[in-house]
């Protein structure tokens, strides 16, 4: 079963950027199967450094549409983002010491604070967008999920490696 199921209203009125969003559900997903399978850290830790590296790319390419139609409220926006991952930093650096694991309660608040984000924060540029033309279609970098990191999968390096993004 999944944790989160997409669905219109989730739907913020911009195909690429719904696009986007999809993979960062269907990244939750992965982890969520992954962590109900009873997959140790060293299967789930790199779930979540791919979801943290889907999440700065989405945002990167959501911004750069934002910026392409002089959206208002982009500073805002950017200082969400930046508190997201900062978030989701501070998550992965505390299951990386050993501090905490992932669990159901974990992904639940991951599932509750992408769901606000994107329904509350994102679908507050829906209106803006359609009223000033949608904004060209950025593509946030792929995110492979499956054992490897963004990062790791992108430059080469493996799960040992000190340069992480």
């Amino acid at each position: 079963m999944a944790l989160l199921n997409w669905n219109k209203r989730l739907s913020v009125g911009v195909e690429s950027i719904d696009d986007q969003h999809k993979i960062l559900v269907d990244t939750l997903n992965e982890l969520h199967h992954a962590v109900m399978q009873g997959e140790t850290r060293n299967s789930t830790a790199p779930l979540l450094r791919s979801l943290l590296a889907y999440t700065r790319n989405h945002h990167a390419a959501e911004e750069r549409m934002m910026t392409n139609v002089n959206y208002p409220e982009l500073k805002q926006h950017q200082s969400l983002h930046r508190e997201l991952v900062q978030t989701l930093q501070g998550f992965l650096a505390s299951i990386d010491r050993g501090e905490t694991a992932i669990n159901v309660d974990s992904l639940y608040r991951l599932r509750d604070g992408l769901t606000n984000h994107i329904q509350r924060v994102d679908g507050g540029y829906r209106a803006w967008f359609a009223e000033h033309g949608e904004p060209l279609r950025i593509e946030a970098m792929p995110c492979h999920t499956s054992n490897v990191s963004w990062f790791e999968a992108k430059s080469g390096a493996g799960f040992g490696s000190e340069e992480r993004s």
